[in-house]
C-alpha cells in the first residue's frame, strides 16, 4: 500500500496541473476575446443642466413659490417681485402712445388745412392776375393811374409767392404722413414699441420655470431686494443626465462614439446596471479647461498621465425608473472592441437640443392693448386712415407760371 501513494499522489498533481492548464487557457481566450476591449475607471460623475433664475429688473421678493428639492413643472410660478415700478411705467408707455396717435392725426389734418389754403392761394392769384391783366390793357389809354397798375403788379407778385409759400408748407406737413396710416407710423409704432416694452417688464414681475425639474440653491427670502441677473434660485431638470466618464490618455486609443457603456451608481450600487451609449469625444484633457493651466515649460516638468471627460448618454427609461443626481459617483466599462465609429462627429446632427416655450406668453395681450388705446385716440374722421396709408395728390410747383 506504500507504493500506492506515490502513484495517488502524481495523479493528483497531474489532474490539478490538467485543471489550472485549462483554466488558464480559458482566462487566456476571456481576457483575448473580451477582457482586454473593456476599459474601466471610477472616476466618473453624473452631470447635468442647472437652469439658473434670475430676474431681468431689479426690485423687492414679495412672494416664493417653492423651494429646495421640490418637484416644479414647466410653467409654474416660482416668484414674484413687486410690481409697482413696472404698472407706473406701464401708465406712463400707454399716455406716450396716446399722446403720438394725437400728434399723428394733427399731423394729418394740418395737410388737409395746408391743400385747403392752396386752394385760397390760387383763388388770390387768380384775382390778382386779373386785376394786373384789366390794368395793362388800359395803362396806355390812361384808364388807370401808374401807382394803381404799380399795385397791382405788386398784389399779383405777392399772391404768387403766397401760393408757392403755402406749396412748400404742405409739402413738408404731407412728408411726415404720406405713404402711412396712423397704426404703421413710426411715432406710433415707436411708442407701441414702449408700450410693449413696459407690458413685457410688468409680466415678467412674475418668473415662472422653463423647465420640469427639481428646485436646488435657493438664495432668496421674501421682502429682500435684488438685482437685475441676480441668482434666485436653480432648477434641475431631471431628464437632462448623463455621465463624464474620466478616462486615462492611455485608455483612449479604441474609443469611439457610439460603443457601449456599462455604468453602476454608488446611490444604487450593483444592483442597478444603467446602459450607457459615448455620444462625444472630448476636445482637450481637463487640466487644460483648469483655472490655472500647467506651465509644460518649466525646467521640474514631470509628466503625467492625464484624464479626458468622456460624455456617456444614458437610458432615459432607466432614469425614470432610478432618478440619477448631479454629482454621484460612477463606475463605467466601455466595449472598445467595435472601433468602427468616429472620433469626431462627422457633423453637427444628433447633439442635445433644449428649449422652452414659456417666453412666448410674454406678450400675450400685449397687441389687443395698443390697438385699444390707439383706436380710443384716433379722430373719427381719419378713421379710414387707421390702417390705410395717406396718398393724396401732390402739388405740382410748375402748376402756376412764375410770374416775371
Amino acid at each position: 500500500m506504500e507504493s500506492d501513494l506515490p502513484k495517488k499522489s502524481n495523479k493528483l498533481i497531474f489532474i490539478y496541473t490538467i485543471i489550472c492548464g485549462v483554466c488558464g487557457i480559458c482566462f487566456f481566450f476571456f481576457w483575448l476575446l473580451y477582457w482586454r476591449y473593456i476599459e474601466y475607471t471610477n472616476d466618473a460623475y453624473v452631470q447635468g443642466n442647472q437652469v439658473y433664475i434670475t430676474p431681468l429688473h431689479p426690485g423687492f421678493l414679495t412672494s416664493i413659490h417653492t423651494d429646495d428639492t421640490f418637484l416644479v413643472t414647466q410653467g409654474q410660478l416660482l416668484v414674484e417681485l413687486d410690481e409697482t415700478d413696472a404698472k407706473i411705467g406701464l401708465n406712463r408707455a400707454n399716455e406716450n402712445l396716446a399722446n403720438a396717435v394725437r400728434n399723428v392725426c394733427q399731423m394729418m389734418h394740418e395737410v388737409f388745412a395746408y391743400r385747403s389754403d392752396i386752394e385760397v392761394k390760387k383763388a388770390e392769384y387768380i384775382k390778382t392776375a386779373q386785376d394786373y391783366e384789366h390794368r395793362e390793357n388800359v395803362i396806355d389809354a390812361g384808364g388807370v393811374s401808374t401807382e394803381d397798375f404799380e399795385h397791382a403788379i405788386a398784389a399779383l407778385r405777392a399772391s404768387f409767392f403766397s401760393l408757392q409759400m403755402t406749396e412748400i408748407l404742405y409739402d413738408k406737413a404731407l412728408a411726415s404722413v404720406q405713404n402711412t396710416s396712423i397704426a404703421d407710423h413710426p411715432t406710433v409704432k415707436s411708442a407701441a414699441d414702449a408700450v410693449r416694452d413696459a407690458w413685457v417688464r410688468l409680466y415678467r414681475c412674475k418668473i415662472y420655470s422653463p423647465v420640469d425639474g427639481l428646485c436646488a440653491q435657493r438664495t432668496i427670502q421674501v421682502g429682500m431686494y435684488v438685482e437685475a441677473g441676480t441668482p434666485l434660485m436653480s432648477i434641475i431638470p431631471l431628464d437632462q443626465i448623463w455621465v463624464n466618464a474620466n478616462y486615462k490618455e492611455t485608455q483612449m486609443k479604441r474609443m469611439r462614439i457610439g460603443q457601449k457603456v456599462k455604468l453602476t451608481v454608488d446611490l444604487y450600487g450593483d444592483d442597478v446596471v444603467y446602459d450607457g451609449k459615448i455620444v462625444g469625444l472630448p476636445g482637450g484633457a481637463g487640466n487644460a479647461f483648469s483655472l490655472l493651466p500647467p506651465q509644460n515649460l518649466s525646467g521640474n516638468w514631470i509628466k503625467i498621465v492625464q484624464r479626458l471627460p468622456v460624455r456617456v448618454a444614458i437610458d432615459p427609461d432607466q432614469i425614470k425608473k432610478h432618478p440619477l443626481r448631479i454629482g454621484l459617483s460612477t463606475e463605467a466599462r466601455t466595449h472598445t472592441r467595435d472601433a468602427s465609429g468616429h472620433l469626431v462627429p462627422d457633423n453637427g446632427k444628433g447633439s442635445p437640443l433644449y428649449i422652452t416655450p414659456i417666453f412666448k406668453k410674454e406678450e400675450t395681450g400685449d397687441e389687443k392693448l395698443i390697438e385699444k388705446i390707439v383706436l380710443d385716440n384716433i379722430d373719427p374722421m381719419l378713421m379710414q386712415f387707421y390702417k390705410t396709408p395717406l396718398t393724396p395728390p401732390s402739388i405740382d410747383a410748375h402748376e402756376i407760371k412764375v410770374f416775371q
